[in-house]
């Protein structure tokens, strides 16, 4: 079965007593890290609990084929059910995600959490065509993505927020996971023990990060401004952001800007800037339509390998990952330079 982040809550019953796992993927990182650990979290009581949660990664399933079936037959040391979570998944463990789920004994549900998964990817078209597995892609967030995670973040504390004050909210969010939820937690902490989220509260606090910091970020990459990308970057660094997570980024913006380029030369230039231009960013329409004239499919999608390129080396080398992407930053900005 197929669906979308914010159906998840609505299918508790069958990720409880229906289906046997679910595969969670897309470019979103953060959106694909929240659901997987909100459908753990309808499973199993507690997402610390290292003995409910049985992480294994594909070089362990390369290492030992049987791991998956294994662990999931293997009785809980304290009872309960468990939760396999398979990470950074590929069309590699297929073999063993089939077996698994034609052998499985016991309720053990499986997660498996993958990147940005092609339509003819073998790991993906089973999954999304087997009856006892749950599909949820992780796109960037639409303004109906926002306004249901805000409303359930806000509501989760117990707040509620005014009519008046939702849409505010939702125009100075973006589709960014990360930075949204940055941002509702400086809001949740500013009100203290108010209830109520009103207009001045998302003014005095919530950021507009269609103008953030990671936008001047990638923007900035995307057109070769070699300066403020690296000011952008070092910025997002020194405020905790996980050099990983600035990949992912980096990948979801030009993965968006591969479908502006796209639409530009069938549809013309106004149809792309549609696809890659929110309305709150009109004072940076003359960046993105420089974007559309430098960029052109093969370069973007050279860019996009070498991003997961980057991403695949900071998780498996012991080189510093931020020096990696800077590096990697360094290149791109390169390219763009070469085009103006």
């Amino acid at each position: 079965m197929k669906a979308k982040p914010y159906q998840v809550a609505s299918l508790v019953p069958q990720i409880q007593n229906g289906f046997k796992g679910a595969l969670i993927f897309g470019p979103d990182f953060g959106v694909v890290q929240e659901v997987s650990e909100k459908i753990a979290s309808f499973v199993v009581p507690s997402l610390s609990d290292e003995f409910a949660i049985i992480k294994i990664t594909p070089q362990k399933i390369k290492e030992i084929p049987s791991i998956l079936l294994d662990e999931g037959n293997a009785s809980g040391l304290f009872g309960g059910r468990k939760v396999l979570w398979l990470k950074n998944a590929n069309n590699d463990v297929l073999e063993a995600v089939e077996n698994y789920l034609e052998h499985i004994q016991n309720d053990t549900f499986l997660i498996i959490t993958a990147d940005n998964l092609t339509k003819n990817s073998s790991l993906r078209v089973f999954c999304e065509t087997h009856e006892k597995m749950l599909c949820v892609v992780c796109y960037a967030d639409t303004e109906r993505d926002v306004a249901e995670y805000i409303r359930e973040t806000l509501a989760g504390q117990g707040i509620r927020i005014s009519s008046a004050a939702q849409p505010l909210l939702v125009e100075r969010l973006g589709e960014n996971r990360i930075a949204t939820r940055k941002e509702l937690e400086k809001l949740i902490t500013y009100l203290g023990d108010k209830k109520t989220v009103d207009v001045s509260d998302v003014q005095a606090v919530v950021t507009d990060t269609q103008n953030s910091s990671v936008d001047l970020f990638c923007v900035a990459v995307a057109t070769g401004n070699q300066k403020v990308a690296e000011r952008e970057y070092h910025l997002m660094l020194s405020n905790g952001e996980n050099p990983v997570s600035i990949i992912r980024i980096l990948y979801l913006y030009f993965n968006r800007l591969l479908d502006a380029v796209d639409t530009t030369e069938t549809q013309g230039i106004d149809a792309g800037l549609k696809k890659i231009m929110k309305p709150a960013q009109f004072r940076m329409e003359s960046d993105f339509k420089k974007q559309l004239a430098i960029w052109k499919k093969p370069f973007v999608l050279k860019v996009l390998g070498l991003l997961l390129e980057a991403e695949r080396k900071a998780k498996t080398t012991g080189f510093p990952a931020e020096i990696m992407l800077g590096r990697t930053i360094l290149q791109i900005t390169q390219v763009a330079q070469k085009k103006l």
